[in-house]
């Protein structure tokens, strides 16, 4: 793939945009500083009408193909300063001896292009965001807009011309000019000059610096311009517009947080944000010996945001529901969105201040921030020991994803555009990665690993890296060849299952493969990317000294016995014999490896099951005592591990479909959700729905009117439990004004979870790829897939997925997802044909 950075490195852009939310339209002037390389100048822009270019002001010829803009070299009849001296394009032949190959440089150019383009809504480039608000003295609520960015992986070149690569940093100097001049304007920088100006109004279908005027109509436009920033990547760029709410904390070292959310939330919801940046920039500051750069951070809720967040140098932007949180709001939430926060805070310096040379070293920016935010957290939250979350969530999510044949490797290499998106796998270059990275971590010593990482931050700071720079930081502080260990892990899809002290590759599918790692001390903790093969000795003898194990121990035992049990090495229907052995249990981090156990049982036991409700039984009884010890009724100043515990059984409970359960749930239901317990909400919104169908629609108009987006994501889940007329339901998968294209996967995985519906919701999504394609774009679309990949149970659905995706698997942005699919789906359908029987029959010694 052909890099631009090649024909012309930028130096510094100064960028005029004229933004007009009412219009959607943007006009535009970037004036990009920099030096040529070859005969053309190349940059990536997509989507832009270009209407002139000129080199050091004097205008030339251009075209615009494939979402490139080229400055063509003039002829000598109608030379142009672009053609210059030879030397603006390359060296002397022969420099003088001495002389660095350097010593004549290409000369810089000043290119100036005026260009416009339309505000999109699928949340990629420069977009417009909307939501409903309405005053406390106003009737009715109105539709309030916003514009946000968010330019990584490469859509910076939606917004203005440049070169679009990470490897080409440059310093910024904006300016924005919009007719809202109540709006705040926010960047990456400080404002260094905000003002309002009143002129006589101009066509507003011409670019805004045509002199042609209406004399009769004066406007007002305010102007904001921002400082310089650091030296950074396009991708890092970033502003927002529009009307917020905020609140301002400074940390110990004077850098001023700032947190913003749109009009139609509670700025009480903004307190716990800042708070965590806060003390996470204090922490990394110390951590890392490297001063956060930049004067201030800034925060902002966005209403419609396609990832979770993004980490823009010193603007970052989040999902509502990644950010803002209630003073009374679960203790779950919290610790998410601490750990989101801190995850994005790290990305300052992680991927910032030192950035991958190219995409396929995301690693570099990613895994080190998923495990950073684990660090981070326990550092300054220890409370939450969030370090088990880290084991029960990220470590088991990486093992069962990448058992699967096909899967990327963490460092995964990009031969076109189109596959740079599908690299951002939660599962592996995040997941995986920060896995890795904790096992490095271990295997040199907490104290080793942060002397290595202060080096290479101070000797690759505004610069570009790829992961032999970060080995060769690391390595004077280890006892092993660290690139030779690593590069074995992150290069290579996979792990090993060890047997007997030997490794051989663990495919879910069965068999093996030649692929071998450099393995460390093997321990039974949650260290290392692997999984431990205990023979049935073994394994008793483990579970009769449970109670002597660590947590580590006991969460590497269950996930390893999960994992086993999903090939021939174990049958599933151990399982049934081993739950109850926990049923006394109190840790959350320990019933959340065991709500996997369960979660593989149940996909033995479908809705027509005659079995089923005996499995419900067994599954009930297995929580009663941490049922009957916790209650319903959240307590105050509980112990974290017992709040989370209790969403789980009473979760189980719903699932069991046990009426006493049911309906004492249901009793905590009123009509104020934000008055019900948010530890519980889902649940009792789901219990009342069950005891009362007609519910439905009083749920749904909440849905509608709501700006809370916990509370959105309760309703949400509540809804999707419907056992009645779905009609309803199903129609808002075409609503997007209802439910956000942001938000319309999960819709499309509570559909998918309720048998009722599912049918119909895969039948929907065939029917409507093409809209699915247009709502998402490259970015996300290949989730769908993925998704109703890990639900298909029986031989007609896999026909119907591979007949429908099977003729996609030459799209690039879709080819390693539908790849991953098929292995997937081949195991899951391999696994319930080898254990079914054996499964049921066991099943009857506990009914």
């Amino acid at each position: 793939m052909e890099h631009l950075l090649d024909h012309f490195i930028p130096k510094n852009y100064n960028l005029s945009l004229n933004i007009n939310k009412a219009t959607q339209r943007v006009y535009g002037t970037a004036i990009i500083t920099g030096k040529p390389q070859k005969d053309q100048i190349k940059l990536h822009a997509k989507g832009l009408k270009i209407t002139s270019v000129a080199i050091n002001d004097e205008k030339v010829d251009y075209k615009v193909e494939n979402d490139e803009l080229i400055i063509k070299k003039e002829t000598e009849a109608s030379r142009s300063p672009f053609e210059g001296p030879k030397t603006w394009l390359s060296g002397p032949e022969r420099p003088e001896k001495g002389a660095s190959r350097d010593s004549a440089p290409a000369a810089e150019l000043q290119i100036t292009i005026k260009y416009t383009f339309t505000l999109n809504t699928n949340m990629q480039g420069a977009y417009l965001s909307s939501y409903q608000y309405q005053p406390a003295n106003d009737r009715e609520p109105h539709t309030e807009y916003l514009v946000s960015t968010q330019f990584e992986s490469h859509y910076a070149r939606e917004c203005f011309p440049c070169i679009d690569e990470p490897a080409a940093k440059a310093t910024f100097d904006l300016k924005i000019i919009t007719p809202d001049v109540d709006d705040t304007v926010i960047s990456n920088m400080p404002a260094k000059s905000e003002r309002v100006v009143e002129y006589e109004s101009v066509n507003p279908d011409l670019d805004p610096h045509s002199t042609e005027i209406s004399l009769d109509t004066k406007v007002k436009k305010k102007i904001v311009e921002f400082e310089t920033t650091p030296r950074m990547s396009t991708y890092l760029l970033a502003f927002c517009l529009g009307r917020f709410r905020k609140k301002s904390k400074t940390n110990r070292q004077g850098v001023k947080v700032t947190t913003y959310c749109a009009l139609n939330q509670d700025s009480k919801t903004l307190d716990f944000a800042n708070e965590i940046a806060a003390d996470s920039l204090d922490f990394y500051d110390e951590i890392f010996d490297e001063k956060y750069p930049l004067p201030k951070l800034d925060q902002v809720a966005i209403p419609d945001f396609e990832a979770g967040a993004m980490e823009n140098w010193g603007l970052v932007t989040y999902r509502e529901s990644c950010l803002l949180a209630a003073p009374g709001e679960s203790k779950s939430t919290k610790e998410y969105i601490s750990t989101v926060i801190a995850h994005e805070l790290s990305h300052q310096w992680f991927g910032n201040l030192v950035t991958m040379q190219w995409w396929d070293n995301l690693w570099l920016n990613e895994s080190f921030a998923n495990m950073m935010e684990y660090v981070c957290i326990d550092a300054i939250r220890p409370r939450y020991h969030i370090w088990e979350h880290f084991f029960t969530g990220e470590c088991r999510v990486a093992l069962n994803r990448d058992a699967l044949p096909g899967v990327q490797a963490v460092q995964q290499p990009v031969k076109n555009p189109a596959e740079i998106a599908t690299l951002f796998d939660g599962a592996i270059v995040y997941a995986k990665g920060a896995h890795l990275m904790f096992m490095l971590m271990r295997l040199m010593g907490k104290d080793n690993f942060f002397k290595g990482l202060r080096d290479y931050f101070n000797q690759h700071k505004y610069g570009n890296t790829t992961g032999d720079d970060l080995w060769a930081a690391l390595q004077p502080y280890a006892d092993f060849a660290v690139k030779d260990f690593m590069d074995a892990w992150i290069t290579q899809p996979g792990f090993p299952v060890i047997t007997d002290g030997e490794q051989q590759r663990f495919l879910l599918t069965g068999g093996t493969d030649d692929t071998k790692w450099p393995l460390p001390e093997i321990t039974d903790d949650m260290s290392g990317h692997y999984i431990i093969n205990l023979s049935s000795d073994e394994f008793a003898k483990q579970i009769k000294n449970f109670k002597k194990l660590s947590k580590e121990q006991k969460i590497r035992l269950l996930i390893d016995r999960s994992l086993l049990a999903k090939t021939s090495l174990v049958s599933t229907a151990t399982h049934l014999s081993l739950l109850p052995n926990f049923k006394s249990e109190t840790s959350y981090a320990i019933w959340s490896p065991i709500m996997g156990l369960i979660n593989d049982l149940k996909l033995f036991f479908t809705p027509e099951d005659k079995d089923r409700k005996d499995f419900q039984k067994y599954v009930y009884n297995l929580i009663v005592p941490q049922l009957e010890r916790l209650g319903l009724k959240p307590k105050d100043r509980e112990d974290d591990s017992d709040s989370k515990l209790r969403q789980l059984v009473v979760g189980l409970a719903l699932y069991a479909q046990d009426k006493k359960t049911t309906t004492a749930l249901a009793k905590f239901y009123c009509d104020d959700f934000s008055a019900i317990h948010p530890d519980v909400r889902a649940y009792v919104l789901t219990a009342a729905q069950r005891n009362n169908p007609k519910i439905f629609d009083k749920l749904l108009e909440a849905y509608k009117k709501t700006a809370d987006p916990n509370i959105r994501d309760d309703i949400l889940s509540a809804m999707t439990d419907i056992s009645g007329d779905s009609k309803k339901l199903l129609k808002l998968l075409d609503q997007h004004d209802v439910v956000r294209p942001q938000d319309h996967l999960y819709l499309f995985a509570d559909l998918l979870r309720n048998y009722r519906t599912r049918p119909k919701a895969i039948s929907w999504l065939y029917q409507n790829w093409d809209s699915v394609v247009e709502m998402t774009g490259e970015k996300s679309v290949e989730d769908y897939p993925r998704l109703l990949a890990t639900t298909i149970r029986t031989v007609e659905e896999s026909k119907a997925f591979d007949e429908f995706f099977g003729p996609k698997k030459t799209d690039p942005v879709l080819a390693r997802t539908l790849e991953v699919a098929d292995g997937e789906i081949s195991a899951r359908l391999r696994l319930i044909s080898m254990d079914y029987k054996d499964v049921h029959r066991h099943l009857v010694e506990f009914s």
